[in-house]
Order: structure tokens, then sequence, then C-alpha cells
């Protein structure tokens, strides 16, 4: 029993720090990094941008805007023996008798974890490697009500693994509008993971006497934010203002470039907190690039991001694989 109590304390431990830097020490911090090498090469800027792959993790509002069936699958590189995967699919379509606008929807995968970790008991001796796990799916049907206009809800189910037979499950939601004010401005607002919550029981494992009943609330995280067109399809700028129930204040920015043909640069900054006593210490400059080839009625491509994390030495870097059927 020592050496079970002292395992599940050790992973308590890594999986609170502040590893994912962001609303630290919070739970389910994996689904505040960023969705696919595309948005986080922009700073996670994404909520309004109605241009390029979309997807609904950033805003349940934008797959209306989504022509094309697109297909996003994302592989993270991560210090500390993290894990970061990402899989998602989104289209528009026609509602029945639907004249004007469009609806669309999103289906997603996203899965974290930390593996190899060194368990211990209290004298020191190893007890073999642990790991935890999150998994976190995502259903998001939107509609466009009017050309302007699009609203969306996201419906997310929370899976955690932290020990053995130590598991929560969770049902949170997002809604999200985006506002076409013309062919070049957005401006888009999300309010995310209400209801969202951890419950963890260890009663089973420590006993009706000394396990515990604990329920840890997800932060409930609003946006703001404005996309522009530049002239002569050169490219994207966006940025975004993100305020949460549990203080943070944060504004991010990115841009995108169409400097050469089938082929984007990208730049951002992210979670520079103006609430914090050091404003740059905890953000995250970003960069990345995306190249996409049509074969027939197929589109294939591959975006690549790289960001630099305040606390390690290591860059946080993405790959997507971007398949799209016309």
């Amino acid at each position: 029993m020592k050496n079970i109590k002292y395992s599940l304390i050790l992973i308590l431990l890594l999986y609170s720090a502040n590893l994912f830097a962001q609303l630290g020490g919070l739970p389910a911090p994996f689904s505040r990094m960023g969705f696919n090498a595309r948005g986080i090469a922009m700073g996670n800027t994404m909520s309004s941008v109605t241009y390029g792959d979309l997807n609904g993790f950033y805003n349940p509002a934008l797959s209306p805007f989504q022509n094309e069936h697109l297909v996003n699958l994302s592989y993270s590189f991560l210090s500390f023996n993290r894990s970061l995967n990402f899989v998602s699919y989104t289209k528009n379509f026609k509602l029945p008798k639907q004249t004007e606008g469009g609806a669309g929807v999103t289906f997603a995968w996203l899965n974290s974890g930390v593996d190899k970790i060194d368990g211990r008991d209290i004298d020191g001796a190893s007890i073999g490697e642990l790991s935890t796990s999150d998994n976190l799916f995502l259903f998001a049907p939107s509609v466009r009500i009017s050309e302007k206009i699009s609203l969306g809800v996201g419906f997310k189910l929370y899976y955690s693994k932290l020990y053995e037979g130590v598991t929560s499950t969770s049902f949170g939601f997002d809604i999200g509008a985006l506002y076409k004010v013309n062919d070049k401005l957005n401006i888009a607002v999300t309010a995310k993971d209400f209801n969202s919550a951890y419950e963890w029981n260890t009663q089973e494992l420590y006993g009706s006497v000394n396990g515990t009943q604990t329920k840890e609330k997800l932060p409930k995280i609003y946006t703001i934010g404005a996309s522009y067109l530049l002239p002569k399809n050169l490219g994207i700028v966006s940025m975004e203002y993100q305020t949460s129930n549990k203080r943070s204040n944060i504004i991010r920015a990115g841009v995108e470039i169409n400097a050469i043909k089938d082929l984007k640069f990208r730049a951002g900054w992210d979670r520079l907190d103006y609430s914090s006593n050091d404003m740059l210490g905890g953000s995250r400059p970003s960069a990345g690039i995306g190249y996409q080839k049509t074969f027939g009625s197929y589109i294939v491509g591959i975006d690549y991001s790289f960001a630099m994390e305040p606390y390690s030495h290591n860059p946080f870097q993405t790959i997507t694989a971007v398949i799209k059927l016309k």
C-alpha cells in the first residue's frame, strides 16, 4: 500500500506541474496547447480565421466555411516525455430547405499523456515506469444563419487516466459565434468548457477510510478575436484577447503569408499575459511553414510548427498531415 500511495503522489506532482505553461496547475492543460501545426504556428489566433484549413476546436462556428472534406493528422514532439496527438475532420454542408448560409461540423480527437515516469517507493526502490493519459473527443455542429453570421456549439467528452483504477470522465461544451464585417474582416467570440470538470475517486484504491473524492473544474475561457485578409491575397493577420474565471488575461497574435504558390509562411506569439508581473516570461513565440499540392480532386499537404516553451530548453514542434477532398 505504501508503494501505491507513493506512486500516486508522484504522478499527481508531475501531472500538476506547470509543464504545459498555460493556466498552470489547472486540469486538462493539454486542451489549451493548440490543435494543429497551422494554429500553433500562428500563436493559436484561429477563432476568427475563415480562410484556409479550419477546425471547430478553436471556434465551433468555423466549420461552415470549410468547403472541402478536410482531414488533419497531427503529431507533436515535446520534452519531459509528453505526447500530444490530434485527429480531426471538418466539412460544410447545406441543411434541408436552406437557401442562405449553410452549416458544418467538426469531429476531432485530442490525445495527450506523460510516460516513462520513474516510479519509486518510500525507500527509493524502483517499482517500474508509470504513465498518465488524457483524451478529448469533440463533436461541433454549427450553422451559418446568414452570409455574415455563424453560430456553433462544441460538445466535449474528456477521459483521463491518472493511475491504475483512478480515471475520470467529464462532459462539457463550448459555444462560439463569428461575424463577417466584410470580405476581409472577421470578428469572433467563444466561451469554452462549461460544465467540464475532473472527478477523482481513490476509495477503491485506498479503501473507504483513506480514499477521497475530488472534483477539479476546468477554467472557463472567454475569447474575442479578429482577423484580416491582406490585399492581393498576400495572407492573413489575426489577434485575440483571452480571459478566464481564473484571472488570466492573455493576448496573442499571428500572421500567415502566401509568399509563393502552394507555400505559406507563418509566425505568432501566444500567452502574452499582461496580468502577470512578467508579461513575456510565460509567452510562447512560434513560427511555421505549410505546403499543399493538388492531385486531381485531392489536395495533400504538410504543415510544420516550431514554438518555444518557457520552461524547457527544447522546442514544441508539431507536424500535421493535411488531406482534402474537393
